[in-house]
């Protein structure tokens, strides 16, 4: 493949089913990103590989990543991997919300929430639900575009039939609605939104809100701020899958968010909050976030902002570093 058409650049990462390469294409000149994905029987995998396929094939929005091609890579004659060739990106939000100096202008979060949120809008009008939304999934440019990528988990929603099962093993930990952790296969598009109140507030804190090391632990962490669920708080959670595996503390919503989210203002936390509800019928659709008045009075954070986001490949070549000094301290102290 790099023979003909792209030209192997360097390594951007490798994950268990495959690697991340950045290469350039030889007949446009253009840099891009390529997924090259190997191919074996488990069929998660293969699902993967479907939506991701899929969703992108459908999106055609400045906040989306783009894919621009596909290529079935062939040993004789026998499917080996395929490799997804996407524009390249040179950062993403995790590693601005790591690199941020704290106290910050709230325009900055503000400038890259606003983004999401119309890449979202966009999703959820086409009825995909993305389902990974996490600070790594979303890529940031050099002139911080944001870009939502990583449709692995991706699917489409029918809102239309009220008795169809979607998986509820979906969403890294940190980011995955209560619904979800409950064992909800009756769900909406509403776990994005919890999954941006997590990301908006790990902005201003530059830790994740709720961490926890399994998904009782993580809705332990969630009822330690929310209060654990009542009917009122969340009519008919106990009628969930797992609702009655496990007993928690009852333990009342937290009042004071500001000891919470100390950077964020009075107006931002009610808006986090609005996102955070544990009933996903009382969060706001995508739409909705938008026209909140926290958003849509900051109309100037639509300009630019003054902050030159870290690239990825400079955060790889530092951890390098970081690496190779400890081997060389090690080796010297056995010495």
């Amino acid at each position: 493949m790099f023979n003909s058409k792209y030209s192997f650049l360097s390594k951007l990462g490798q994950g268990a089913h495959g690697s991340v390469l950045k290469a350039r294409n030889l007949e446009t000149n253009k840099i891009v990103a390529i997924k090259q994905i190997t191919l074996v029987e488990d069929i998660n995998v293969q699902l993967r590989i479907f939506r991701e396929i899929q969703s992108l094939r459908l999106c055609n929005h400045k906040n989306i990543i783009k894919l621009f091609d596909i290529i079935f890579n062939k040993r004789n004659d026998e499917l080996i991997n395929i490799s997804l060739i996407f524009e390249f990106i040179e950062s993403n939000l995790k590693l601005v919300i790591q690199d941020v100096k704290r106290p910050f202008c709230e325009l900055i979060p503000n400038f890259y929430f606003k983004q999401i949120i119309y890449g979202i809008i966009y999703l959820h009008n086409l009825n995909i639900m993305h389902r990974d939304l996490k600070p790594e999934n979303i890529l940031i440019t050099s002139n911080n575009q944001t870009k939502i990528a990583d449709f692995g988990l991706a699917c489409i929603y029918f809102p239309n039939d009220v008795n169809r099962d979607y998986e509820h093993q979906v969403a890294t930990r940190w980011y995955r609605a209560p619904e979800l952790l409950f064992g909800a296969t009756k769900y909406t598009p509403k776990v994005d939104i919890w999954a941006l109140g997590c990301i908006f507030a790990e902005f201003f804190n530059g830790i994740p809100l709720f961490m926890g090391g399994t998904d009782i632990e993580q809705l332990s962490k969630v009822f330690q701020i929310l209060g654990t669920p009542t009917e009122e708080s969340w009519p008919g959670w106990e009628f969930l899958p797992d609702a009655g595996k496990v007993l928690f503390d009852i333990t009342k919503p937290v009042e004071n968010w500001k000891k919470l989210i100390p950077l964020a203002t009075n107006e931002c936390i009610q808006f986090i909050q609005s996102l955070l509800q544990l009933d996903q019928k009382r969060r706001p659709s995508a739409i909705q976030c938008l026209q909140n008045n926290y958003l849509s009075s900051n109309h100037q954070c639509f300009t630019s902002i003054k902050y030159k986001p870290p690239f990825l490949e400079d955060y790889l070549k530092k951890k390098i570093l970081e690496i190779n000094y400890k081997i060389i301290k090690k080796e010297e102290n056995k010495i």
